[in-house]
């Protein structure tokens, strides 16, 4: 459910001059956990400004959305979406053209804050795949001395961010590669759009002031981004099965396409004849089929990834296998070759270095592999995070 509170401002920060450039309103998101989730649109390095302006709020019931839509300015819109089927609620943002004409640039950003102890720590994707710890001001290798309080606390998004604290976890997936950051305990920011004036002396050598023209040049104005990011709360320990069920999801949506049709024949579009799978077969919930590919000479490229670390889920972090036979059950393979990631070596001829790392006690567990892949069963294993390669003729 969404449930909109009265408006007020949200305070400035006094660091780079974080300001407002809107209202925000409380959002109450009920899952298996009720926690008020408080959103808002600010911008760093703006001014504070004098006014507080109201937010039109349009709210739309269907039988299988709701969609409350919300107009926050001249340039920032949004649409909150709750599926009846869904534990999550879809935020659609549309931000731009980014005016200057108060000569200020401005790093627009989404801000969710909710009434956890966090403990100064958050965690985001390493590459869309395992979640990396990170504790606001501090380093683990060296000691930090914190001169950047914002900058120097963002880290690059693919997947997502989440944060908890003793009871539940409040996760935010990405549709896109972004910054996110927890600046303060209990929030949760996510870097949405930007337009700078000047350059900021750190190699780029130009403003980051992309525009788009028109009539030869003669009207110019920044640039308009739309996008998605989705939010979900869970009691502890429940929200890795939601961040890797829903990230794939994200990643890896159905696509629709289309062709011309035969009006003589238009039946033949009704026969599906494409699967080669077996109908009674289905991927486990954690694997991934990341890549299919045709290759010269009639080799197929296939790529399986486990999607979760070890320890993220009881039942999931586990090792898993996959039966080619069923996967490809209209198909006989012939011949199954397992290679390295990038396709250009046998695994069998792969030679890993062993480097000495400093202060390394050699302590860390033993990862799980999946064994030698079985030709005659045709089954592959994977363990926590692992990706295997392979190459098959039919």
């Amino acid at each position: 459910r969404l449930s909109r509170y009265p408006l007020s401002r949200y305070p400035s920060s006094g660091v780079g001059r974080s300001a407002p450039g809107i209202n925000y309103y409380d959002m109450k998101f009920q899952c298996t956990v009720d926690i008020p989730i408080q959103q808002s649109y600010l911008w760093y390095e703006s001014s504070e400004g004098d006014s507080d302006p109201q937010v039109s709020t349009k709210v739309i019931r269907g039988p299988l959305v709701d969609e409350v839509h919300q107009k926050f300015s001249s340039w920032i819109y949004q649409v909150t979406r709750l599926y009846k089927d869904k534990d999550h609620a879809e935020i659609e943002f549309t931000i731009g053209p980014i005016p200057t004409d108060d000569g200020v640039g401005k790093e627009v950003i989404t801000r969710m804050t909710a009434n956890m102890v966090t403990n100064k720590e958050f965690y985001t994707d390493s590459n869309g795949r395992d979640f990396l710890k990170r504790v606001r001001d501090h380093r683990e290798d060296w000691p930090l001395q914190v001169t950047q309080p914002v900058a120097g606390n963002y880290y690059p998004l693919n997947l997502g961010i989440y944060t908890k604290d003793k009871k539940s976890e409040f996760s935010v997936l990405v549709d896109r590669a972004t910054g996110g950051a927890s600046i303060k305990d209990g929030e949760v920011e996510l870097m949405l759009h930007r337009r700078i004036l000047h350059d900021d002396g750190r190699g780029v050598g130009e403003a980051l002031d992309e525009q788009v023209c028109v009539n030869n040049n003669r009207t110019c104005e920044g640039l308009t981004v739309r996008g998605n990011y989705y939010i979900s709360i869970h009691k502890l320990g429940a929200g890795s099965r939601w961040r890797r069920t829903t990230g794939q999801e994200i990643y890896s949506p159905f696509l629709l396409a289309f062709t011309h049709e035969n009006s003589e024949n238009w039946k033949h579009s009704h026969l599906a004849k494409g699967t080669i799978m077996d109908p009674n077969y289905s991927l486990p919930p954690n694997v991934a089929l990341i890549t299919l590919e045709k290759l010269d000479g009639g080799i197929v490229l296939l790529r399986l990834a486990h999607l979760y670390e070890p320890s993220e889920d009881a039942e999931y972090s586990t090792l898993t296998k996959v039966e080619l036979k069923k996967l490809f059950a209209m198909k006989t393979i012939k011949e199954l070759k397992e290679v390295s990631l990038s396709a250009n070596q046998d695994k069998s001829q792969m030679k890993k270095m062993t480097w000495k790392v400093e202060g390394d006690k050699g302590q860390e567990p033993q990862a799980v592999r999946g064994g030698p892949a079985s030709n005659p069963d045709l089954v592959v294993e994977l363990g926590p995070m692992e990706i295997r390669t392979f190459l098959l003729k039919f």
